[in-house]
């Protein structure tokens, strides 16, 4: 309803709740007139002073929420449907918010109609009224979704799903600001700390719940914070303790048993926004992480000394007994973090780097080493994709199962070539939160994955390398030299500072490609003997010619000449 009409509207329904209700609830009737006589009071004309007056008013939700407390379907309809126009209109007085929360629970059951229009009222109630909902009655928001999310009905639920997750960004919305109040960031704690908490299956602390909790559901309200708040929760130690006690034993647990496909792919998304966003303030958690990857995609990797991996007692994990999903997803998520040229650097700067450097004598780490040689390996894992028989054209086995809606799992006999066409999946599965089971597999779509990341990881780094090397000549400037003959230092200037930073960057680049070409040089060897469709061919070629550049760039001879 358009503001211009809120006086009107609500003169109409004052009116039908004062005649609906002069019999059975002459308290409500009172209340209604009382508030008609406030409306014909104002003097304002224009509907947005109306609505500042009628927010000074108490009284004025005075004989709406009677109406939701009568256990009368037509006067907690009329009584709902007038309370969510004053609370989208900011026409309520901020004294009134509080109890309105509460009021709404008492009309939670009384059918679809009267909880869409709860639903509605929820949002406007945490993002409009500024500093009103927090604590107590932040609690009473959150319990109205989690409320109808239960509901049976599959308009109501999924509203109340959306709802809820706006709920959960709007409180840490609040803290992005570092002068916000204190109870906002004790709000977003809580949040947080209780979805890691029902995440596990354990019991929250502030928010209420009555029944368990879709853990589905819980998990998407986690990834929801970390995408969109990952550098609000890495700004507050308490935040990111929560983070490092609850969530992430949770994600290393997970992985060392068997669970269902859609809680997989939420958790492997979540590991995927440790790695990509927190890697800097959870680093021992994200090194796990990478880990846990690298033993997924490729069971035969022997991890760096210290490492634990989860179900690691005995050797149970992730050898041979897990689903193919498992391994799907982890290459998935590995691709997106090998085709981040400038994540990829500093995830080798912060793992493998200082080793390589020298910088940490005590530790021989090599994750990034590890990850990249188990992509090597699963490119390469399929030996029948090599062209070694008689008519030329690559023996490969199609899969029984169709990919994702079907249809791509064409048999590679009849095309003779392995691209995209036959190799790949129409949506990737970690894109899957709709889906109940895993898509059915091309045999060679892990072959596929694996070349394809080889590529984009190439392509990218060489890029980044290259520009970096570039960029070096500009950071030679004569900028603190020496004067001639001189031997002192030379002055310090902010230029010194950018160079450093610079020749740092071209350190753990040069390190980085000197660590990775020959599992790399690998796969471009295995795939010189299997036919590419013409696109990936042309890919193949023009990242092998950026490689040869990159290794150029960065001196290392031999990787260029090989």
């Amino acid at each position: 309803m358009a503001t211009t009409n809120i006086s009107g509207l609500l003169l109409s329904e004052l009116q039908t709740l004062s005649t609906e209700a002069r019999r059975k609830h002459p308290e409500i009737k009172e209340a209604a007139e009382q508030v008609i006589v406030i409306l014909r009071g104002i003097k304002a004309t224009q509907s947005a002073e109306i609505c500042l007056e009628l927010a000074k008013h108490d009284e004025v939700v005075s004989p709406f929420v009677q109406g939701c407390k009568s256990n009368n379907y037509k006067l907690a309809a009329t009584s709902v449907q007038c309370l969510q126009q004053l609370i989208s209109h900011q026409a309520v007085s901020v004294r009134s918010i509080g109890g309105l929360l509460g009021t709404l629970n008492a009309v939670i059951q009384m059918g679809v109609d009267i909880q869409v229009k709860i639903l509605q009222m929820v949002l406007p109630l945490v993002t409009m009224y500024d500093g009103c909902v927090y604590g107590e009655t932040l609690v009473e928001a959150l319990h109205v979704c989690l409320t109808l999310q239960r509901s049976k009905d599959p308009i109501v639920s999924n509203t109340a799903a959306a709802i809820l997750r706006q709920v959960v960004i709007a409180v840490f919305d609040r803290v992005v600001s570092e002068d916000r109040e204190h109870e906002d960031r004790v709000d977003a704690f809580f949040v947080l700390q209780d979805l890691c908490l029902l995440a596990a299956g354990s019991d929250s602390i502030f928010i209420r719940v009555m029944d368990p909790v879709d853990q589905n559901l819980v998990m998407d309200l986690i990834e929801s914070v970390l995408t969109n708040h990952a550098v609000v929760v890495a700004r507050h130690t308490a935040m990111l303790q929560v983070l490092r006690e609850r969530l992430a034993p949770f994600l290393v647990n997970f992985f060392a048993e068997r669970a269902q496909f859609t809680l997989v792919v939420r958790s492997i998304r979540i590991a995927w926004l440790f790695i990509r966003d927190l890697h800097a303030d959870l680093a021992p958690e994200c090194e796990l992480l990478l880990s846990i990857l690298t033993r997924l995609i490729d069971p035969g990797t022997k991890l760096a000394g210290n490492t634990a991996v989860a179900g690691s007692n005995g050797d149970r994990s992730h050898r041979g007994g897990f689903p193919l999903f498992y391994r799907v997803l982890a290459m998935e998520v590995v691709r997106n973090t090998l085709q981040d040229p400038a994540l990829l650097c500093r995830l080798y700067m912060q793992f493998d780097g200082r080793s390589a450097t020298g910088e940490d004598k005590n530790e021989d780490s090599h994750v990034i080493a590890d990850v990249l040689a188990a992509v090597a390996r699963v490119a390469s894992e399929l030996p029948e994709l090599r062209v070694n028989n008689a008519d030329g054209i690559p023996n490969v086995v199609p899969n029984e199962g169709n990919a994702v809606d079907g249809g791509n799992a064409a048999d590679t006999r009849g095309t003779g070539q392995l691209g995209a066409h036959n190799s790949s999946l129409r949506t990737e599965m970690h894109q899957l939160l709709d889906k109940h089971d895993p898509p059915g597999v091309p045999k060679t779509y892990l072959s596929f994955l694996g070349l394809t990341t080889v590529l984009s990881a190439v392509g990218g780094l060489a890029g980044h390398v290259i520009q970096l090397c570039t960029e070096t000549a500009v950071c030679q400037a004569p900028y603190g030299k020496a004067v001639a003959g001189s031997e002192s230092e030379p002055v310090f200037s902010p230029h010194h500072a950018t160079r450093a930073a610079h020749d740092a960057r071209v350190v753990t680049a040069k390190g980085l490609v000197s660590r990775s070409w020959p599992v790399l040089l690998s796969v471009y060897t295995f795939y010189v003997a299997v036919r590419l469709d013409d696109r990936l061919f042309a890919r193949a070629m023009d990242t092998a010619r950026m490689a040869v550049q990159m290794s150029g760039a960065v001196g290392l001879l031999e990787a260029r000449n090989a």
